[in-house]
């Protein structure tokens, strides 16, 4: 495959370069073709008897014409060689003008050319008394120009035709050339084929600037000294976003990619990357390739774990030859890897956790059995039973919050149109068992008739999950308030507690996963509740606010968007 893909490129290089070159070196082939034929005409113009007497003709009217030369006295004409050499003098330079030359440019030195002639051997015939003929150089001249603009048309329309096609379809972004009449103009149908080439590869670059720019990561085209030559969107909103912070300026486009990727990241790691991809293909020739082992490296790229705005950024890059082995590029891309870490971080927490709150029960509930198992048994058949219920339902609970945050993250919820004031009074409901071995005391003044728009069962879980806390941080015999509020575009829910409260530094990760931050109540909980509350509200578009004081109580409100509300904003 290696050899097909090289033999194929070597065969692309070759057509590219006969293309290119081929009509130039046709156009020199022509041009020296065409002093040939001049020079030819030239010599034969000056062999020819007629032209003689047209010469005799010129010298008769020339002499009566001319002030000092008595009609008697007929000035003798030059020899053939003198003749042939100066007519033939002024064939090198038309040809040259005519090759260096645009048409209106070539064809006003021609006639400067035949000009001058004519000047010269007036001049001798005023002051040399001896006719030089001019005829032959001055139809040169003339005859010239005409050629050489056929020959460069026949080249221009033959090299056009040849090639319109085949770059046409190299760019096939759009249907063809539309067919031209057989009896249109062939100057016109190439003009109007150019027109659709330039319309196409305008069109092609626009293609290849938006693809670049919709790419959902950080892209940057750079030459091989290292100048960015492109950037997408993307570079630019992280451009802004560093130019916000530190002060920086300007556009990434003609800057070095080191000191963009600086402005992206914030590390030295990012200069150093650039410095070695660059320094990797700056040695290659046209015919060299990349060793394995840098492509590898360029391929994995570094991983910026500290970049600007708290940023884990993975930078990588890839070169970019060009078939004829110039114009070598380099590719950086710029991912933006903050969430695939965060979601490690956040598994390998779980899987720690998990280690030990799952096996906890479990190996207590071995340790139980083996227990029994001894004559006689350690404990009573009601004890045994109550303390395997109560490592059980421990297990129960964390794979049930388990469930329900990995659905609150995961899952769409299933939204409907729900009561409030019902939600809470069933969430009530389902932690009065536990209220009533603290002898604590729910109040709830909720009235019914409001309503959102949310997943029913995670409302429910969401609002329970709140009043377990406050009951299980209270003391007994104490009071938990439940208030349901409304203003005319939000609901208000609000749970209050009198228990130990919540420290400042604390507050600072409420709502991160598996903290807890009370050693007391450390085997009663898993430290998932709070984490699946906030993720509840902040689906449903809500907030969530704490107010709490150590040793004083603390307050949660929820303030969730009415029903009404939530349909008008969708």
């Amino acid at each position: 495959m290696k050899d097909m893909s090289s033999g194929c490129s070597e065969r692309r290089s070759f057509t590219e370069t006969s293309v290119l070159a081929g009509p130039s070196t046709d156009v020199a082939r022509a041009w020296l073709r065409l002093m040939a034929v001049l020079m030819s005409c030239c010599l034969i113009l000056c062999s020819i008897p007629l032209l003689h007497r047209l010469d005799l003709v010129l010298l008769d009217a020339a002499s009566h014409s001319a002030e000092g030369i008595e009609a008697s006295a007929l000035p003798l004409p030059f020899g053939f060689l003198i003749t042939f050499l100066f007519n033939e003098s002024v064939v090198p330079l038309v040809c040259v003008a005519l090759y260096l030359l645009g048409p209106r440019d070539s064809l006003i030195v021609s006639a400067c050319l035949a000009c001058a002639l004519i000047a010269i051997a007036y001049a001798v015939l005023r002051w040399g008394h001896a006719f030089l003929s001019p005829t032959a150089g001055v139809l040169t001249c003339m005859t010239a120009w005409p050629l050489w603009a056929l020959r460069r048309q026949e080249a221009l329309l033959y090299y056009l035709s040849r090639d319109m096609d085949a770059v046409m379809r190299q760019l096939s972004l759009t249907q063809g050339l539309a067919r031209a009449s057989r009896f249109s103009d062939p100057v016109q149908r190439q003009l109007d084929a150019m027109t659709s080439l330039s319309e196409r590869v305008h069109r092609y670059r626009e293609f290849l600037a938006h693809w670049i720019d919709t790419l959902p990561e950080a892209t940057l085209v750079t030459s091989r000294d290292g100048v960015v030559l492109r950037a997408n969107e993307r570079v630019l909103s992280l451009m802004r976003e560093s130019d916000a912070r530190c002060g920086a300026s300007g556009s990434p486009s003609g800057r070095q990619v080191a000191d963009v990727l600086f402005d992206i990241t914030a590390s030295q790691r990012a200069i150093e990357f650039a410095a070695r991809a660059l320094s990797s293909i700056k040695p290659l020739n046209a015919d060299d390739t990349l060793p394995p082992d840098v492509t590898m490296l360029l391929g994995q790229g570094t991983e910026i774990a500290s970049a600007r705005g708290a940023r884990s950024l993975l930078v990588k890059c890839a070169p970019i030859f060009a078939s004829d082995g110039h114009d070598t590029s380099l590719i950086f891309h710029i991912a933006d890897v903050s969430s695939i870490r965060k979601a490690e971080r956040q598994r390998d927490t779980a899987l720690r956790f998990l280690s030990h709150d799952m096996r906890s029960p479990q190996a207590a509930l071995l340790a139980l059995v083996e227990q029994m198992r001894h004559q006689p048994p350690r404990f009573t058949q009601q004890r045994f039973t109550e303390l395997v219920a109560h490592y059980a339902s421990a297990a129960l609970r964390l794979s049930d919050d388990f469930l329900f945050l990995a659905r609150a993250e995961g899952v769409a919820p299933k939204l409907t149109r729900v009561d409030p004031a019902l939600a809470l009074g069933d969430a009530v409901d389902d932690f009065w068992p536990q209220a009533s071995l603290k002898s604590t005391m729910v109040d709830l003044i909720a009235e019914p008739g409001t309503s959102l728009i949310a997943d029913a069962q995670l409302l429910r879980r969401a609002f329970g999950n709140l009043i377990g806390n406050a009951i299980k941080y209270s003391p007994p015999a104490s009071t938990v308030r439940v208030r349901l509020s409304e203003t005319p575009r939000h609901l208000r829910i609000s749970v209050v507690d009198q228990g130990i409260g919540i420290s400042v530094p604390d507050k600072q990760q409420l709502f991160t996963q598996f903290r807890q931050f009370d050693e007391r109540f450390a085997g009663l909980g898993h430290g998932l509740g709070l984490a699946f509350v906030k993720t509840v509200v902040d689906s449903l578009d809500g907030r969530l606010f704490v107010r709490s004081k150590a040793g004083k109580g603390t307050v949660f409100t929820v303030r969730l968007p009415r029903a009404d509300a939530a349909l008008t904003r969708e």
